[in-house]
């Protein structure tokens, strides 16, 4: 009776081995054969795109800038908002952002360096990859 056990223990073993084996092999390598439909499928990394970043390198990934053109218009949008600013330029060296801001013609002079404050505080909280410096012109 018990070398019926041993058997029974044995194929219950190997049973749950093969079980094991086939499904490391199926799901969780980069790629799986289906043999029957010949098709490959491959699978990509958690990047939350579904391996899209690869396919629109337009689509921001994690602290990356995409060029300093696209950072400028960026930087413009941001401050147009902001009371008292009419316009801007931006220039760049490296991670340093230096913004100049054309300042409203009803802008006193005494409220100057709070409209500088406001653009630089919203310039720093959406640009934090950037040292951003803040000055204003008439």
């Amino acid at each position: 009776m018990s070398g019926h056990r041993n058997q029974r223990w044995i194929a219950a073993a190997t049973l749950v081995l093969s079980i094991a084996l086939v499904g490391t092999q199926a799901g969780c390598g980069a790629k799986s054969h289906n043999e029957s439909s010949g098709y490959t499928a491959n699978s990509y990394g958690n990047d939350g795109y579904l391996g899209r970043t690869n396919s629109y390198p337009s689509i921001p990934g994690r602290h990356m800038a995409l060029n300093y053109k696209n950072d400028a218009n960026l930087v413009q949008q941001a401050i147009k908002d902001v009371p008292g600013v009419a316009g801007s330029s931006v220039t760049f060296n490296g991670a340093d952002a230096y913004v100049t801001i054309k300042l409203d013609r009803g802008v006193a002079q005494r409220e100057v360096a709070t409209v500088e404050r406001q653009a630089a505080s919203v310039l720093r909280f959406n640009f934090p990859r950037y040292t951003i410096h803040v000055k204003s012109a008439r």
